[in-house]
């Protein structure tokens, strides 16, 4: 140790060859910050730690001019001043900064118990290693966003856009395979909702529920590859006033099959997958059709996976869109969130292809009068049967399709869920005979209007 340096050594300890000094610094003072960058230069490695100020410690006088123990105080313990990168993150989510004192790692400290950056939980880079690493084949493959511009061109085509961002026309360089690219805004929460889609749809492989062939979480930036569905979603063939800007109308047979085909779908998540998926935003937006307009269940961000086959989950808040929401998702009062939640769903929409081919709204519906869409189609039933033209004989196959898919759909939105059918049960209705289909009770409860300019679009709560 250069002699210049020796009235800051604190502490010196270790072997001839190699020794470990301890210097103390004020940082204030210009000639000992020169004598800190002689110290660095002449040590192999420096490790620097920044304290609260005792004075002027190179000569051991503190502020009030009495002499100090350098050597004391670092055996008692003095008090470390300084900003963790971090910490903004941490007291942002309501957390404390803080370190792990046998780690020194950096913890964010909140009221359940202390984290590694904030109260908020978040998925980090180690979780979605792991995550690749627990699913093994079953995990999609991860792209960087570098690959994400270059199978879209930099964005150039997009398919649509919603509350959660936007979705662009690709192509696989590996394959020449078509994709859509589901690109979530960057504001879109902490990565919880986008991996619990990624984790969900990677345990399924089903017709009528879409492929997730790759993801990209990459910093702020994460996006979905799918399979390129060429028909888009089912809500733009179920709204009178733009299937004309389709090209294609769906007659009532096609439009039977397909709710047919997302009945299957559903009833796969709810029995047919390891792990229980309940979907909880089941809606016409979020029914895709392929070339054949075969349907294919999509948008997994809301989905909650249930461990062993159970069907009962919590949920500290409504999740959904406004229409199709099940009545106990939004008070407990109506009974406990299961399963029955999704086929609330299905039930409302199934109700609204079937009003589609009868030119009814359900939009229209809710606004003009005071009547809850499903009562208003169980009221033309009524209508039906009094004006003697609800007999099986006197309609043609379109009519009796769609009038399987009311009575069962009735069912399906029951106000108690216990008065709803199972999914299975559901296929069997659908597949069965119309004779035996029994009208259900009219259910008096009914579930929020739909307020919004467009009932069937990305808004979820």
């Amino acid at each position: 140790m250069r002699g210049e340096l020796s009235r800051f050594v604190v502490d010196c300890e270790g072997s001839e060859d190699e020794k470990i000094w301890e210097l103390a610094l004020n940082n204030n003072d210009t000639d000992e910050e020169n004598q800190r960058s002689i110290a660095m230069e002449e040590c192999g490695e420096n490790v620097i730690a920044p304290v609260e100020s005792f004075g002027i410690i190179g000569n051991n006088i503190n502020n009030n001019g009495k002499m100090v123990n350098i050597t004391e105080i670092l055996r008692k313990g003095f008090l470390m001043n300084w900003i963790a990168s971090d910490c903004t993150t941490c007291e942002d989510s309501g957390g404390h900064c803080g370190f792990n004192s046998s780690t020194f790692h950096f913890r964010c400290f909140c009221p359940d118990m202390p984290h590694s950056r904030s109260c908020k939980p978040g998925f980090n880079e180690k979780d979605i290693e792991l995550f690749l690493k627990n699913n093994g084949n079953l995990a999609p493959k991860r792209y960087k966003y570098s690959d994400i511009k270059k199978m879209t061109k930099s964005f150039s085509e997009s398919l649509g856009k919603g509350g959660y961002g936007s979705v662009y026309k690709g192509k696989v360089s590996d394959d020449g395979r078509l994709v859509a690219v589901k690109m979530l805004n960057e504001s879109k929460g902490n990565g919880d909702e986008f991996m619990n889609e990624v984790a969900s749809i990677s345990r399924t492989s089903h017709i009528n529920v879409v492929t997730l062939l790759g993801f990209c979480f990459e910093g702020s930036k994460r996006a979905l590859i799918y399979e390129f569905m060429p028909n888009g979603s089912l809500e733009k063939f179920i709204q009178n006033k733009t299937s004309s800007s389709v090209g294609v109308v769906l007659g009532s047979e096609k439009l039977f099959q397909i709710a047919l085909g997302i009945a299957r779908g559903l009833e796969y998540l709810h029995q047919g997958c390891n792990m229980r998926i309940l979907h909880f935003d089941i809606k016409p937006h979020n029914i895709l059709l392929d070339m054949d307009f075969n349907p294919k269940i999509s948008d997994f961000g809301l989905a909650k996976l249930c461990p062993n086959r159970s069907s009962i989950v919590s949920m500290l808040v409504a999740r959904g869109t406004i229409g199709y929401i099940a009545p106990e998702v939004f008070s407990r009062n109506f009974g406990e969130v299961s399963h029955k939640s999704d086929v609330y769903s299905y039930g409302m929409v199934i109700l609204e292809i079937a009003g589609a081919t009868k030119n009814i709204d359900p939009k229209e519906v809710d606004r003009s009068s005071e009547v809850y869409f499903p009562q208003y189609i169980y009221r033309q039933l009524e209508l039906e049967a009094e004006n003697g033209r609800g007999n099986i004989e006197d309609e043609d196959e379109g009519q009796f399709s769609m009038k399987k898919l009311i009575i069962v759909g009735l069912w399906c939105v029951q106000t108690d869920p216990k008065d709803r059918p199972s999914m299975k049960k559901v296929l069997e209705m659908l597949e069965g005979n119309l004779e035996v289909l029994q009208v259900p009770p009219k259910s008096y409860i009914s579930s929020p209007q739909r307020f919004a300019p467009s009932f069937s679009t990305s808004e979820s709560i």
